[in-house]
C-alpha cells in the first residue's frame, strides 16, 4: 500500500506511451463493376408485381379447386342424409295429417245439424232428400277443402259424396271397407289412404251419434267420411319439410300386373313423365317399391339431364296393399348453386383484384424498392468514401431495420473519421527515427553499455532495430523497433536493470502479462508476440500500433468532442468485453493503456498486473494495492477480490474523464484518492458537460 505522502501516479507495473507514428488513412482502392457486366432484367418492383400477380392467381386457383371439392363432398353428404330421413318425416307429416283430418271430421259428424240431416233420411228415405243430402256434403267439401265428403247410413251404404253427381252411387255398400266398416262396429274415428284412379287420397271418418255417445246410451245414425287428395300443393308442402322436390306416384296397374307408375302430383322440378322415366331407368327399383313395398334410395337418376339422388317411400292402403310412393329428390346442381355464384364471384373478384395488383403491386414494389435502392447507392457511395449520403428513414418492417442498421453503420464511420481527423491533427512525436530501408549491417553504437538497454539506430539482440523511444516508466522502457527477421515494426518493452534486484517479481510480471495477453485476440487488444532476454536485459515483443496514448490526446485536447468520444468509449468497451471473455481481469483500465490508432482504431493493451478472474493468485507483493489510483474501483482501493465490475468502474473514470476532461476523484496523495473512490460521490458529468 502507498502512504499519504507520496505523490500520486499514474502508473502501475508499467507505463506505455506510444507516440503518434506514421499518420493518415488507408487508402479506400474501389473496384467498380463494368456497366456491360452490370445486371439486366426485372427490376425489384416488377419481380414484386409478379410475385402478387402469382400469388394472387395461385391463392385464387388453390382456393376454388379446393372448394369446389369441398362443397361437392358436403353436398353429397348433405342430400344423402337428409334423404335419408325422408320416411321418417313422412311418416310424422302423413300422421299430423290424419290426425288433423280425423279431429275435424268428428267435430262436423257431432253437429245438430249432421245429426238432424240423418235424423230426417231416416224418415224421409234417401231418395226424396237425396239433392238435399248432397248438397250438404258439397258445402262441407267446400269447407274442408276436400276432394270429397262422404255420408253413409247406418249399414255403410253410400247415401251421398260431393264429388259425384247427386244421386249418383246411391247406395253403393262399403260396410266392408275398413275405414267405413270401424265407426259402424266401434263409433272410433277411423283414417286410411285411398286410391282412385291415379289420385291417392288421405280419408277420415267418424260416427254421427245422436245421444250420449260416452255413456252408451246413443243412437247411431251414419258415418261422415272426408277424403283429403296428394295433390301439388300438399307436395309443395312436403318440400318445405324435406327440402328437395317432392312427386307422389300412384300405380295404377291392376292386381297381378307389372307396375304401372304416373304422376299424380307433384312440384314444379318434378312435373312431366321425367321422374317415372328414372324410375324405369333405375332397374329393380320399380319391383323394390310396387311389388315389395319397401323403400328405395338414396339412388343416383338422371332427370332431363340433371344428375339427381332419389329417395321414394311406399304409399299403402289400410290392407297393406301399395297404391303409390312419395318421391323426394334433390339436385346436386341446386345444392351447389349457392358455391358456383360464390365462385363465379370469386372468380370476377379474383381478375378484378389481379387488375387492381397491377398498379398497386408496381407502386408497393417500387416504395419498397426506393428506400433498398437508396441503401445500395448509399452502400457505394461508403465503399467510395463519401458518408454524408443520403439514407431512407426507418420503419418498423425490415427494411426499416436494414436502414437503421445502415444509419448506425455509417454513423460509427462518421465517428471513427472524426477520429481519425482529431488523431491526425496531433503532432507526430519528435525523436523518431525513420525506418531504415537498407539491408545492410547495422554498427554497434559506441556508446551501448551491455546490459543496459537498446539505443536508438543500432541493432539490439541481433535481431530488432530501435527506430524510436515510445515511453519510459519505473520498471523499464518501450521502444518501436523493426523486427529484421520477420521484416515488421514491433513494440519492444525492456525491463531495467534495477528491476531485477533482489525481491522484485519483474520477471514474474513479465510472465503474467505474456501468458494473459496471448489469450486474447481482437482487433480492440493489443497482441503480445514473445519473451526474451538479451545480455542480462528481460524485454517481450508485442504488437506495434502506430498511435497515441488516450492519456495524449486528453492531455492535449481536453474534453473530446461527442462523435470522436463515442467511437473511442464503444471501441474500449469491445475490447474489454473480450478480455473479459477470455477469463481475465486487466485491473489497469486508464488512458495510458489505451492506444488510438490514426485510422481511428483504438486498441486496449499492458496487461502487467492483469490476472484470470475467479483466482486468488498475486502478482505483487502481499498486502500491496496494485493499480492507478485515479482510475481505481472502491473494492481495488481496499485490496479487495475483484471481478470484472471492477474494470467497469475503471472504464467509467476513464468515459468521464475524456468527456467532461476532469478526473472525477482528485486527492493530493494517492490515498486521498483512493479513499475519494470509496467516500466521494462524484460531480455529475452533465453539469461540467450538458450535451
Amino acid at each position: 500500500m502507498k502512504t499519504d505522502t507520496e505523490p500520486i501516479s499514474e502508473t502501475a507495473s508499467t507505463i506505455v506511451a506510444p507516440a503518434t507514428g506514421r499518420t493518415g488513412r488507408p487508402a479506400l482502392v474501389t473496384t467498380r463493376e463494368p456497366e456491360s457486366v452490370r445486371r439486366r432484367g426485372p427490376g425489384l418492383a416488377m419481380k414484386f408485381f409478379g410475385a402478387a400477380a402469382l400469388l394472387v392467381v395461385l391463392t385464387l386457383g388453390t382456393a376454388i379447386a379446393i372448394a369446389a371439392w369441398r362443397a361437392n363432398q358436403v353436398a353429397e353428404k348433405s342430400i344423402r342424409e337428409a334423404l335419408s330421413k325422408v320416411p321418417a318425416v313422412l311418416a310424422v307429416s302423413q300422421r299430423d295429417i290424419e290426425t288433423q283430418l280425423k279431429s275435424t271430421v268428428h267435430s262436423i259428424a257431432d253437429e245438430p245439424g249432421t245429426k238432424e240431416l240423418l235424423a230426417r233420411v231416416g224418415v224421409d228415405g234417401p231418395e226424396a232428400m237425396a239433392g238435399t243430402i248432397h248438397e250438404w256434403t258439397s258445402t262441407k267439401a267446400v269447407l274442408l277443402k276436400a276432394k270429397a265428403v262422404f255420408l253413409f247410413d247406418r249399414t255403410g251404404a253410400l247415401l251421398a259424396r260431393s264429388d259425384k253427381g247427386v244421386g249418383e252411387d246411391q247406395g253403393r255398400p262399403f260396410g266392408s271397407v275398413r275405414w267405413v266398416a270401424d265407426p259402424i262396429q266401434s263409433w272410433n274415428d277411423a283414417s286410411a289412404t285411398i286410391r282412385e284412379g291415379k289420385i291417392i287420397s288421405t280419408v277420415a271418418s267418424s260416427a254421427v251419434v245422436s245421444g250420449d255417445r260416452a255413456g252408451n246410451e246413443g243412437h247411431f245414425d251414419g258415418v261422415l267420411a272426408a277424403a283429403i287428395p296428394f295433390d301439388d300443393a300438399r307436395a309443395r308442402v312436403l318440400r318445405g319439410l324435406m327440402g328437395g322436390q317432392v312427386g307422389i306416384l300412384a300405380n295404377t296397374a291392376r292386381r297381378g300386373e307389372a307396375p304401372h307408375p304416373e304422376l299424380s302430383a307433384g312440384t314444379d322440378g318434378l312435373q312431366g313423365p321425367a321422374l317415372v322415366q328414372a324410375l324405369f331407368a333405375s332397374g329393380p327399383a320399380l319391383d323394390t317399391l310396387f311389388v315389395n313395398g319397401k323403400e328405395i334410395g338414396p339412388i343416383d337418376a338422371t332427370i332431363e339431364g340433371d344428375r339427381r339422388l332419389i329417395a321414394a317411400v311406399p304409399i299403402k292402403s289400410a290392407a297393406g296393399e301399395t297404391l303409390g310412393a312419395f318421391v323426394v329428390s334433390r339436385s346436386r346442381d341446386e345444392e351447389t348453386a349457392a358455391f358456383r355464384e360464390i365462385r363465379t364471384t370469386l372468380l370476377a373478384i379474383g381478375l378484378a383484384s389481379l387488375l387492381l395488383a397491377i398498379p398497386i403491386s408496381l407502386l408497393l414494389g417500387r416504395r419498397i424498392a426506393r428506400p433498398l435502392e437508396q441503401l445500395a447507392a448509399g452502400a457505394v457511395a461508403i465503399r467510395d468514401g463519401q458518408l454524408d449520403v443520403p439514407l431512407p428513414e426507418g420503419g418498423s418492417d425490415e427494411v426499416g431495420a436494414l436502414a437503421r442498421a445502415f444509419r448506425a453503420m455509417v454513423g460509427e464511420l462518421k465517428e471513427k473519421a472524426q477520429l481519425e481527423e482529431m488523431v491526425a491533427e496531433m503532432q507526430r512525436r519528435p525523436g523518431d527515427v525513420t525506418r531504415r530501408t537498407s539491408t545492410g549491417s547495422v554498427s554497434p553504437d559506441p556508446t551501448h553499455v551491455p546490459g543496459q538497454g537498446p539505443v536508438l539506430g543500432q541493432l539490439f539482440s541481433n535481431r530488432y532495430e530501435v527506430l524510436s523511444t515510445l515511453g519510459k516508466g519505473g520498471m523499464g522502457a518501450v521502444y518501436r523497433a523493426l523486427d529484421r527477421e520477420l521484416d515488421e515494426e514491433v513494440a519492444l518493452k525492456v525491463l531495467t536493470p534495477e528491476a531485477f534486484e533482489e525481491g522484485t517479481l519483474a520477471v514474474q510480471t513479465l510472465k503474467q502479462e505474456i501468458r494473459l495477453a496471448r489469450k486474447i485476440t481482437h482487433p480492440n487488444v493489443v497482441r503480445t508476440h514473445d519473451l526474451g532476454e538479451s545480455e542480462g536485459t528481460r524485454f517481450l515483443t508485442m504488437e506495434y500500433v502506430p498511435g497515441t496514448t488516450l492519456r495524449e490526446v486528453v492531455d492535449r485536447k481536453g474534453s473530446l468532442a461527442l462523435a470522436p468520444g463515442l467511437q473511442i468509449a464503444k471501441q474500449l468497451c469491445r475490447g474489454l468485453a473480450a478480455v473479459h471473455e477470455a477469463g481475465i481481469i486487466h485491473r489497469d483500465i486508464k488512458p495510458h493503456n489505451i492506444m488510438v490508432l490514426p485510422n481511428g482504431v483504438v486498441k486496449l493493451m499492458d496487461f502487467g498486473i492483469a490476472r484470470v478472474a475467479d483466482s486468488d493468485e498475486v502478482v505483487t507483493p502481499g498486502g500491496q494495492t496494485v493499480g492507478t489510483p485515479y482510475y481505481m474501483s472502491p473494492e481495488q482501493a481496499r485490496g479487495e477480490n475483484l471481478d470484472v465490475r471492477s474494470d467497469l468502474y475503471s472504464v467509467g473514470v476513464v468515459l468521464y474523464e475524456i468527456f467532461t476532461g476532469v478526473r472525477p476523484i482528485e486527492g493530493k496523495t494517492s490515498l486521498d484518492v483512493m479513499r475519494g473512490h470509496v467516500t466521494v460521490e462524484p460531480q455529475r458529468p452533465t453539469l461540467l458537460r450538458p450535451d
